[in-house]
């Protein structure tokens, strides 16, 4: 996936914002569109409902266009971590949303909100 991949998933939240917004901003929607589809699928669990693709399968491709987004020539070490946290999120989404329970939920969700509070640190 690219920064067009990108463009494309969030075409249908909010067409305006995504055609004026830099690469920055784009990771920043992804983020938080990742963190509010996580926190939905706790609302879910806690409810004691099934998991919804809509919530599942945007968390996956919100998790996916973080990893496509990855500079690993210029970003060394921390593209090598961040790749290795999106991996680890996506294998417990896997878990989550095969079993319908909750798994490491929380520790990922935990990960995604510091990555959203750094991020939104950042100067765009």
């Amino acid at each position: 996936m690219n920064v067009q991949s990108a463009l494309n998933a969030y075409k249908e939240t909010d067409l305006s914002e995504v055609d004026s917004a830099s690469p920055h901003r784009l990771i920043e929607m992804t983020f938080q569109d990742l963190k509010k589809n996580l926190l939905v699928i706790r609302r879910t669990l806690n409810d004691g409902n099934r998991i919804g693709g809509d919530e599942a399968s945007r968390s996956i491709a919100a998790l996916e266009i973080l990893r496509a987004s990855l500079n690993f020539k210029d970003g060394g070490d921390i593209a090598k971590n961040l790749d290795q946290i999106y991996i680890y999120s996506l294998d417990q989404l896997a878990n989550i949303i095969k079993d319908d329970s909750e798994h490491e939920l929380d520790s990922v969700i935990a990960i995604v909100t510091s990555l959203v509070d750094a991020w939104s640190t950042i100067p765009g």
